[in-house]
């Protein structure tokens, strides 16, 4: 398994535009859809809403477990894991069908019993253990920014905005804020793995940035309910 260094900070429109101008002499766009998608995500989490609150009092190690596809494009859809320890993550995932995303989102698990994939029979016991259920839907806007060596990531995303689905989970369809209601920056996301050029980190140097440990999950979360009869 591949660990990856992961941070997070809240960015202005201003400095972004300052940074692209900064990349864009040395990264390359994401090459899925010229860097710029939409993310679309529904979130599992279990009868203790254990998940939101691993992330929520800083737990070192801890887990989440999602349905991700792209574009609204329900063709290629994955289930993911991902594994924190601190700063660093790795993920695992298994594609699954529009079928298997609809029979999740309605809260059945039934048919994880006979599948032969190792993560979905892990999604199954843990169910068995612990009561999953959908407990948020919501996408995000990003425009992703890549550099080979060291496999570097910058990612710009939007504060996440709720689907329609997102009021059958006790939450509003309008979009959250990563701050007050008023003041809605962008999260630049830094992943890499293993190294980070010296040229890189200069490019984010003198730059006005809130490093921050904000889960979109949780920022969701938060904006509804958090008690498992009412999800």
């Amino acid at each position: 398994m591949r660990y990856r260094f992961e941070y997070k900070y809240l960015i202005s429109e201003y400095t972004a535009d300052i940074i692209r101008g900064r990349i864009a002499h040395i990264m390359k766009p994401d090459s899925h859809s010229g860097g710029k998608y939409i993310v679309n995500n529904l979130y599992l989490d279990d009868m203790y809403n254990g998940f939101y609150v691993a992330k929520h009092i800083g737990q070192f190690r801890r887990d989440k477990y999602r349905l991700r596809y792209y574009n609204d494009d329900m063709s290629f859809i994955r289930l993911e894991r991902k594994h924190k320890d601190g700063t660093v993550s790795y993920k695992e995932t298994a594609k699954i069908s529009k079928e298997q995303y609809l029979l999740v989102k309605a809260g059945s698990f039934e048919f994880l019993d006979t599948e032969d994939e190792p993560l979905w029979r892990k999604l199954g016991v843990l169910h068995r253990l612990r009561c999953l259920r959908p407990t948020a839907e919501y996408a995000y806007r990003r425009e992703a920014w890549v550099y080979d060596p060291g496999d570097i990531r910058f990612t710009f995303d939007s504060p996440p905005f709720n689907t329609d689905d997102g009021r059958i989970y006790g939450y509003d369809t309008t979009m959250c804020s990563y701050g007050s209601e008023e003041y809605s920056p962008l999260m630049l996301e830094v992943k890499y793995t293993g190294f980070m050029p010296e040229t890189i980190q200069r490019l984010l140097n003198g730059l006005p940035m809130a490093h921050v440990g904000i889960s979109k999950y949780c920022v969701v979360r938060e904006r509804g309910y958090l008690s498992y009869g009412q999800v």
